[in-house]
């Protein structure tokens, strides 16, 4: 077996310490070296069905899941021991003069300020101000209720994900925010005894709906990623814990008209703004002065940030867009559509070949009329103009619809949802941001990739997420369903990937690890 930090490909690069950079920018980062290392290849249909395993109804919902279950039971409960040994040790945190002070409403508070929820190595919240919250929702004895905006839909670049329903990287983080509720109730119901019901629950925004438009992808697929997550969390048994909403329902059934209108001033104004200086900069033939001209006058700067807001989205989206400009080329073979894309994204800052406006316009129109594979580079350098100029438009639209709902007086989902604490997937003042399990120095939010089993530095077994690419790359053994009901069918999109660094004689012996070594422990 391979050690735990060692690759099973050298040309996969392992790092740390980035926990704090934003995901947008970590993983345009790392999907450009992965998709730029020619050692790195994604499975042929032939390799991918030679190296697949199967596992039927039975083994996932009596083995498989009851194991995941159990193992965030256990850590709930020690979080919750926890929780309380480090409100004392932070009484004064809380305000507070002596730790003989501390009650149920600092517990609670802990928490949701634990490092194995919580992401970043800065405080985002004032620990007085949500203890507040806190007490005011246990002195009436009501639940604790939490939100976030998650779950969109499965990105669509076939090197990130194979397949458009959720996974058990999906699961992953539904169970990742049951263990905060779950460690929540333990407390509360330890000194409320008498309460009933459940007295923790997360609320999930899915936001597909709010982007979906944006990124060329079409209501039904948001519409059914949304579908099989519900019978995800059915299957799992946290209904009540966990509730999925869908964004643009939400809004408009509980968001104020003053608020939407202001939103749509918001949004239009950035759109508009953001298009007069941008559009004038924009040169397809030169990326890098692009790139950097963008930063300069970037309307929104991000200090934090060198290339700003407006380049850091641009580069991630331009993994996330599902283009108008392939569409065209649906009926390649899946290898040869993979190799299309790879090709143009490996190349989609530098030109193929340098071409006039005219010769442009002209390889255009050829190119419109057929629709054959583009073996010429002038007819790749066509797609790859085309391809950007989306990517910049989508990343005007995008991020004036960011600002549409940051820039309100209050945040619409607080709003909507005035009795729940606010979390996030990134570190913004004022929420609290959950932490997502890293994997090769790296944090992949779960619709941005696909479920794996890979080995701890200890020796443990961890679910996590990765792009498809770099797991096929270094050899990871795909694992699909047989007859499983509200799971993605049996198909070319696995429910997990098994890693190289995991030695098993079969799919029994796996299963019998993960029982025995999964862990829920986020960080060393």
């Amino acid at each position: 077996m391979q050690t735990p930090n060692q690759c099973p490909e050298d040309n996969l690069v392992y790092t740390a310490g980035l926990d704090r950079v934003e995901e947008a920018v970590i993983s345009s980062h790392f999907m450009h070296k992965f998709v730029g290392n020619t050692g790195l290849e994604l499975y042929g249909d032939d390799e991918f069905a030679a190296k697949s395993l199967e596992i039927d109804a039975k083994a996932l919902y009596d083995n498989l899941i009851p194991s995941l279950l159990n193992a965030c039971t256990a850590f709930s409960k020690d979080r919750a021991v926890r929780a309380k040994h480090r409100a004392r040790e932070n009484y004064w945190r809380y305000g507070l003069n002596d730790p003989r002070d501390v009650g149920l409403a600092h517990f609670i508070a802990e928490v949701m300020f634990d490092r194995q929820y919580l992401r970043g190595s800065r405080e985002t919240c004032s620990r007085e101000v949500l203890c507040a919250k806190v007490k005011e929702r246990v002195d009436a004895s009501a639940a604790i209720k939490m939100v976030i905006l998650a779950l969109p839909f499965k990105f669509s670049s076939p090197l990130k994900t194979r397949g458009r329903l959720p996974d058990l990287a999906e699961v992953n983080f539904i169970l990742g925010l049951y263990e905060i509720v779950a460690t929540i109730e333990l407390i509360y119901k330890e000194a409320r005894p008498n309460l009933e019901g459940r007295l923790a629950e997360f609320t999930v925004i899915s936001d597909g709906s709010r982007f979906n438009k944006l990124v060329g992808e079409a209501d039904n697929v948001v519409e059914e990623y949304r579908a099989h997550l519900g019978r995800w969390i059915e299957r799992l048994g946290l209904k009540g814990y966990i509730t999925l909403l869908d964004y643009s329902t939400l809004v408009r059934d509980r968001l104020p008209a003053a608020a939407r209108h202001a939103m749509d001033a918001i949004r239009i104004e950035a759109k508009r703004e953001y298009a007069k200086t941008l559009w004038p900069i924009f040169n397809p033939s030169d990326m890098g002065a692009t790139i950097e001209a963008a930063a300069m006058v970037d309307l929104d700067p991000e200090y934090s940030n060198t290339e700003g807001r407006f380049v850091s989205l641009l580069k991630s989206l331009i993994y996330t867009i599902n283009y108008t400009a392939l569409q065209r080329f649906n009926g390649l073979s899946a290898r040869q559509y993979r190799a299309l894309y790879r090709d143009l994204i490996s190349h989609i800052f530098e030109p193929y070949t340098l071409l006039s406006s005219c010769e442009l316009q002209s390889v255009g129109e050829e190119a419109e009329l057929s629709g054959d594979f583009p073996s010429t580079n002038k007819a790749k350098e066509y797609l790859r103009q085309t391809m950007l100029r989306e990517i910049w438009s989508t990343t005007i639209e995008y991020i004036a619809e960011i600002k549409s709902a940051r820039e309100l007086e209050e945040d619409p989902i607080l709003t909507c949802l005035p009795d729940h604490f606010r979390w996030t997937i990134h570190e913004k003042p004022g929420q609290l941001a959950v932490l997502t399990v890293s994997a090769l120095g790296i944090r992949v939010q779960a619709w941005a990739g696909a479920a794996v089993f890979k080995l701890t530095k200890d020796g443990g077994i961890r679910l996590c997420t990765l792009p498809v690419l770099a797991l096929e790359g270094a050899g990871a053994i795909p694992v699909r369903g047989s007859g499983i009901n509200g799971a993605p069918p049996v198909s070319n999109q696995p429910l997990f990937y098994i890693y190289p660094d995991i030695a098993f004689a079969d799919l029994d012996d796996f299963l019998f690890k993960v029982s025995r070594f999964h862990v829920r422990k986020k960080r060393s």
